[in-house]
C-alpha cells in the first residue's frame, strides 16, 4: 500500500459512527467480492504477467497509453449477449471461463496462457527481456544524428529492468547501455545502478551526469561469473533517487573483443555487427501466446447464424495486415483469430472492431473458434489453428495439473476455504519472478510487481509454511541484496521498519526450517542490522524533536497514513525485530550478545512506554487506543497495522496489556462485513488482508473464534477467480479500488491465518485448534495437515469427524524436535464450550484420540 491519501477527520469520524454494521456471514460464498476484478494466467515465475478481467478481457501494457491498460483484447459474439458468471477451470488451473447468454445462446469463453515449450528447431533469443515492464515512445529528444529510437525508452514502474543473455557458460561479452533522460531537469530526480554480472556497477545521475535530452553510452565487460551460461543486465533505482521508475534507451550485446565507440553506437552504425539488442521497438523477452477459446451453443430450435467481432482496445501503435490476416500492437505483438478478418471499424479511436466471418450454429450444436494473442519476443508467432489451440488447452490442463507447487499441506473441510488456499499458493508463483538468479516473491502482476519488504516476509513465511522452505531462503537471500553498506536494510526511504522486519523473516525462517547453522552463517549481517537500529535510536536524542526520543526518526507509516512523521509503526517493527534477534542469540549460545541486546531492546521498550503514556487517547466509543501518529491528527484505526503485527507476530506485549485491549476493542467497534472499517488509504473503504492481521492478534489474545470469523469474511471478499484487491469498497457504494489485483500478499496472509487456527506456536509450546471453525466439525468433516513447518518439525495431523458428527477421531505424528515441551489440543470449537479443558499431549510420541465432541469423555 503505497498511496497518499488526505481526510477529513471530523467528517470520516460521523460517517463511522453513523454507518450500520453488517455482521459477517459463517459460511463462505464470495458475497462481498467486489464488483470487478482481474485475474492473473501467466505461468509460474513468468516475466509476462497476463491478466483477464472479469468481462473476459485480456489486458496488456500496464500503465501505458496514459491509462490502465494500453491494450485490452475481447470478442462480441452477439450485440446483446449478457454476462452470466467468471470462474476457473479449477483452483489450481488458471483458465479463465466466462459465461454470457444471449436468446438462444450460450457462450464460454476460456482464456489460458499457452505452456507449450518452444520447439527445438526454433533458435532460443540471444537476449531476453524479464522484468516484464513497458516501453514508453517519443519520451526524450536526443540531438540531431543520434539513431531515432533513442526517443523511446524500456521503462520499468516501481521496479528494476532485467535482461538475459545467453553465453557460452563462463563466456563474456561487451556490453552496451545507452540513456537518454527526457523528463527530469533537475538532478537527483533519476540516479540508476547499472549492474552487468561480471562487472563494476556505476550509478549515473541521468542529468547531473549526463543532462535532460543527451544520450550517453556506457560499456561493461560482462563474464558469466557462475556460469549458468545467462549473463544477467539489471537498470535498479538507486535508493537516493526521487524518482525510483527506471528507464533504458537501448542495450546492445557485442563480442568481447568489439572496440567501444560510443559516437558510432549512438548513431546507429554498430547495430549491424551486434549479437543482440534490446530497445522499445525489440525489447526482447521469451515469446508468449494467450489464447481466447470461444465456444457458441445454440439452445433454440431453429439454426442460428452470427457475425462475431474481434475488438482490440489500443493506445499503442496498431495496423491490421489483410494479407496475413494480423492485427499488429505495438510493433511486434499480433493477434490473430482462426476465423477471417473481414474488415475494421473505429480505426480513428483506440477502439478498434475486427469484422470476423460468420459462423452458423445449427440447432442443439455448438461452434467453437479461438483468438491468438502472441507477444513478448521481438518476432511474431505464427497464427494459430482452432486445433492447435485446443492442443495447447489440452497440454495446459495436464501442465498445471501436474505442477511442482506446494499443494496438498492444508485441507479443510470448507469447499471455497480450500479453493481459496489452493489458488493462494497458484497466485503466490505466479507473481513470483527470478531477479539476479534468485526467486523475488512479489505483490502482484502491475503497480506491486516487486519487492516490498514486509510485503515479502509475510510471503517468504507462507511458502516455508506450507514445505517449500529451499525457495523461500532464495527469497530471503535476494531481500538480502538490499542491505546497504552502513548496515541497513533499504528498499523504501523513511522506511526504518524494514530493519526490523528482515531481522523478524530471518530468524522466523531459520526456526520453521530448523537450521540454526544458516542463522549462525547471517549472523554478521543480522548484527548489523540490529546496530544500524541502534544508531537511528541514538539520532533521535540529538535531532529537533522531543516526540520520538528514544525511538526512532520520523518515518513513512504506510497502511493508510502518508508522509514522513513522527509515528508508531517503525518503532513497532523494529521493537519486535530486536526481540527476535535476542530469541536468535539466545538460540545459538551467545550469551553474551543475547544480554547485551535484551539492555538495548529493554531501554527501547521503556522509550516506547513513555511515549505511548504521553499519546493514548479514547475513541468516540470510550476505548482506550494509542494511534499510530504521535499528533492524533486521524482516524483511531487507521494505519493500525503495525500495531497488530506488534501483537503477533511480534509478541512486544504481554497478553493482558491494556494497550492491547483497548486497540483491539476500539478496532472491533469499526466492524464493517466483519471486517476493520477505514484502516487503510480508503478511509471509507476495507482493507481486506488486514483481516488476517486483525485475526491474529485475536488469535494471540486467546480469542481464537474471533480469529475464525475473520478469516470467513476475508474469503467472503475474494472474487470467484479466488483473487483479491488490496482495498475496496463496502457492497452497495460506489466502488473504489486501491492497489493490486490479484494481490499477493492477501494470499500469503489467508494461508498463514488459515494454518495458525489449526497449529499455532506459543513459545516452547505447540497449540492445535484454538481458531477451529465450528463448521469445520460438522458431520464427516476432513481437517489434515499434512508435514507443515513449525519451530518443532514438520506437523502432521488428522482430524476426522464421524457420520454422526457425535466424535471425532485425532491422529498426531510425533514432532521431530525435544524443544517442544508439550501439544495443546484445543476443544471449545468440538463441544461448543469455552470452558472445555483442552488436552496436553506428549509431542515426543504419536496420538490417536477418540474424542466426543460434546461433554468431557476421551478414548486413547
Amino acid at each position: 500500500m503505497r498511496l497518499r491519501m488526505a481526510i477529513l477527520l471530523p467528517a470520516l469520524l460521523a460517517q463511522v459512527a453513523l454507518l450500520p454494521a453488517v455482521s459477517a456471514p459463517a459460511a463462505v460464498d464470495f458475497r462481498f467480492a467486489p464488483p470487478e476484478w482481474q485475474t492473473a494466467i501467466c505461468l509460474p515465475d513468468d516475466p509476462h504477467k497476463s491478466l483477464v478481467d472479469r468481462g473476459g478481457e485480456l489486458l496488456y501494457h500496464y500503465g501505458q497509453g496514459g491509462r490502465e491498460f494500453g491494450t485490452r483484447v475481447g470478442v462480441e459474439v452477439t450485440a446483446n449477449a449478457v454476462w452470466q458468471r467468471q470462474e476457473l477451470l479449477s483452483p489450481r488451473i488458471p483458465m479463465v471461463r466466462t459465461w454470457r447468454a444471449a436468446d438462444g445462446l450460450e457462450i464460454l469463453e476460456e482464456t489460458f496462457a499457452v505452456t507449450d515449450p518452444r520447439p527445438a528447431d526454433q533458435e532460443q533469443p540471444v537476449l531476453r527481456r524479464l522484468d516484464g515492464g513497458s516501453v514508453n515512445r517519443d519520451w526524450a529528444v536526443p540531438p540531431a544524428g543520434v539513431d531515432p529510437v533513442m526517443r523511446h525508452i524500456l521503462v520499468h514502474q516501481g521496479g528494476a529492468i532485467r535482461h538475459e543473455c545467453v553465453v557460452p557458460p563462463g563466456g563474456g561479452r561487451r556490453i552496451a547501455l545507452v540513456l537518454c533522460e527526457g523528463w527530469w531537469k533537475e538532478p537527483g530526480r533519476r540516479i540508476q545502478i547499472l549492474r552487468v554480472e561480471g562487472a563494476e556497477p556505476r550509478t549515473v545521475d541521468t542529468v547531473d551526469d549526463i543532462g535532460q535530452n543527451v544520450a550517453a553510452a556506457f560499456w561493461f565487460d560482462a563474464r558469466d561469473v557462475d556460469g549458468d551460461g545467462q549473463l544477467w543486465i539489471q537498470v535498479e533505482a538507486a535508493p537516493q533517487a526521487s524518482d525510483q521508475n527506471t528507464i533504458l534507451n537501448g542495450l546492445w550485446v557485442f563480442p568481447p573483443d568489439t572496440e567501444p565507440d560510443s559516437q558510432a553506437l549512438l548513431e546507429g552504425e554498430l547495430n549491424r555487427v551486434a549479437l543482440a539488442r534490446a530497445n522499445a521497438t525489440t525489447p526482447g523477452g521469451p515469446l508468449r501466446d494467450d489464447v481466447m477459446l470461444v465456444r457458441v451453443t445454440n439452445t433454440g430450435t431453429t439454426a442460428r447464424t452470427v457475425r462475431p467481432r474481434l475488438v482490440v482496445d489500443t493506445r499503442l501503435p496498431f495496423a491490421f495486415e489483410p494479407q496475413t490476416q494480423r492485427v499488429r500492437v505495438n510493433d511486434h505483438e499480433t493477434i490473430s483469430a482462426s476465423l477471417r478478418i473481414t474488415g475494421v471499424a473505429g480505426a480513428e479511436s483506440a477502439r478498434r472492431v475486427m469484422q470476423l466471418e460468420s459462423i452458423t450454429v445449427a440447432e442443439g450444436a455448438s461452434v467453437t473458434f479461438c483468438v491468438r494473442y502472441g507477444g513478448g519476443g521481438s518476432r511474431a508467432s505464427e497464427s494459430v489453428t482452432l486445433e492447435q489451440a485446443m492442443a495447447c488447452r489440452a497440454r495446459a490442463v495436464t501442465y498445471w495439473e501436474q505442477a511442482p507447487l506446494p499443494y496438498g499441506r492444508v485441507q479443510v473441510p470448507d469447499p471455497n476455504v480450500q479453493a481459496l488456499l489452493d489458488g493462494a499458493v497458484r497466485n503466490i508463483w505466479q507473481a513470483r519472478e527470478i531477479k539476479q538468479g534468485l526467486p523475488a516473491f512479489q505483490v502482484g502482476p502491475t503497480c506491486y510487481r516487486g519487492l516490498w519488504i514486509v510485503d515479502g516476509a509475510f510471503l517468504l513465511e507462507a511458502a516455508t509454511l506450507l514445505g517449500a522452505g529451499q525457495e523461500a531462503r532464495s527469497g530471503v537471500a535476494y531481500e538480502l541484496t538490499f542491505q546497504q553498506p552502513d548496515g541497513r536494510i533499504q528498499v523504501m526511504r523513511d522506511y526504518s521498519k524494514e530493519n526490523g522486519i528482515v531481522l523478524w523473516t530471518c530468524v522466523r525462517h531459520a526456526q520453521l526450517t530448523q537450521d540454526p547453522a544458516w542463522l549462525e552463517s547471517l549472523w554478521p549481517r543480522l548484527e548489523r542490522i540490529a546496530e544500524h537500529i541502534r544508531t537511528l535510536r541514538q539520532q533521535t536524542l540529538t535531532n529537533d524533536s522531543r516526540l520520538d526520543d528514544g525511538l526512532l526518526p520520523a518515518g513513512f507509516p504506510d497502511g493508510g497514513i502518508g508522509g514522513v512523521i513522527e509515528e508508531y509503526t517503525n518503532p513497532y517493527w523494529n521493537l519486535a525485530g530486536l526481540r527476535a534477534f535476542v530469541q536468535a542469540a539466545q538460540w545459538l549460545g551467545k550469551v553474551d550478545t543475547a544480554a547485551r541486546w535484551q539492555r538495548e531492546y529493554d531501554d527501547f521498550m521503556a522509550a516506547f512506554r513513555r511515549a505511548a503514556q504521553r499519546d493514548l487517547n479514547t475513541d468516540p466509543q470510550g476505548h482506550p487506543y494509542l494511534p499510530i501518529r504521535m499528533d492524533g491528527q486521524d482516524l483511531p484505526q487507521r494505519g493500525q497495522w503495525a500495531f497488530c503485527h506488534a501483537v503477533y507476530p511480534g509478541q512486544i506485549f504481554a497478553p493482558d496489556d491494556p494497550l492491547v485491549t483497548g486497540t483491539l476493542a476500539m478496532l472491533e467497534a469499526t466492524e464493517r462485513e466483519g471486517m476493520v472499517y477505514g484502516t487503510g488509504w480508503d478511509a471509507t473503504g476495507l482493507w481486506n488482508y488486514f483481516a488476517s492481521f486483525y485475526g491474529h492478534a485475536w488469535l494471540w489474545q486467546g480469542h481464537g473464534d474471533k480469529a475464525a470469523r475473520a478469516l470467513i469474511a476475508f474469503a467472503n471478499h475474494a472474487a470467484p477467480t479466488l483473487v483479491w484487491r488490496e482495498e475496496q469498497s463496502l457492497r452497495g457504494e460506489p466502488f473504489r479500488k486501491v492497489g493490486d489485483m490479484p494481490h499477493n500478499w492477501a494470499s500469503a496472509e489467508f494461508i498463514r491465518l488459515a494454518v495458525h487456527l489449526l497449529a499455532l506456536d506459543r513459545g516452547r509450546e505447540l497449540h492445535l485448534f484454538e481458531g477451529l471453525p465450528a463448521d469445520w466439525v460438522a458431520p464427516g468433516a476432513l481437517t489434515r495437515l499434512d508435514r507443515v513447518a513449525t519451530p518443532f518439525g514438520p506437523m502432521t495431523l488428522n482430524l476426522q469427524v464421524s457420520a454422526d458428527g457425535r466424535a471425532a477421531d485425532l491422529r498426531i505424528e510425533p514432532l521431530s524436535d525435544p524443544s517442544c515441551t508439550k501439544i495443546v489440543v484445543h476443544r471449545a470449537s468440538w463441544t461448543g464450550d469455552s470452558d472445555s479443558r483442552a488436552l496436553e499431549l506428549d509431542p515426543a510420541r504419536s496420538h490417536e484420540l477418540h474424542i466426543r465432541t460434546s461433554g468431557s469423555d476421551l478414548d486413547k
